[in-house]
C-alpha cells in the first residue's frame, strides 16, 4: 500500500483528518481491513471474465494515462460524457475502478517516480465532460 514509501502514506492519511491522528489511525486500520475483506492486493491478479465483458466494460469506461504534467504527476483523462457504464452490473464496474486505481498505485506512479527522480504519489485528471446530458445527473445514485 505504501509502495515504499511508508511516511508518505501515514502523512497522506494524516492530511486527509485535517492532522488529526486518531481519526487518522482509525481511518488507516479501516483502509487496511478493507483491503484484506476484498483482497485488494490480488486484484490485478482477478481478470473480468469473460474477456469480451472485460472488453465492453473497458470500453464504456473512457479512461486512460495521456501523459505528464511538467512536474512528473500522470495526467489521466476521463471520459464522462461519453463513457456509458451500460455494458455490466455495478460490481463490475466498481472492480474495473479498483483494478484502474491499483495499476495507477502500483505501476504508473513507481515509474513517474523513478523518471522524474522524486515522490510521485499523486497525479492530474482530466474529466472530459463532452457529451455529458443533465439527464445522466438524474441517474447518480447517491
Amino acid at each position: 500500500m505504501h509502495q515504499g514509501y511508508p511516511t508518505e502514506a501515514l502523512v497522506r492519511f494524516l492530511k486527509a483528518r485535517d492532522w488529526n491522528v486518531q481519526k487518522a489511525h482509525k481511518m488507516l486500520i479501516d483502509c487496511l481491513q478493507w483491503r484484506i475483506l476484498n483482497e485488494i492486493d490480488n486484484i490485478l491478479a482477478k481478470p473480468i471474465i469473460p474477456t469480451d465483458l472485460y472488453r465492453a466494460v473497458r470500453d464504456s469506461q473512457l479512461v486512460g494515462l495521456s501523459g505528464y504534467s511538467k512536474e512528473g504527476l500522470p495526467v489521466i483523462a476521463i471520459g464522462v460524457g461519453l463513457s456509458t457504464y451500460d455494458k455490466a452490473s455495478v460490481n463490475y464496474y466498481v472492480q474495473s475502478h479498483i483494478q484502474m486505481n491499483e495499476y495507477r498505485d502500483r505501476v504508473v506512479l513507481p515509474t513517474a517516480t523513478e523518471k522524474y527522480g522524486r515522490h510521485i504519489s499523486t497525479c492530474l485528471k482530466v474529466l472530459d465532460m463532452t457529451g455529458l446530458k443533465l439527464s445522466a445527473l438524474n441517474q447518480i445514485k447517491v
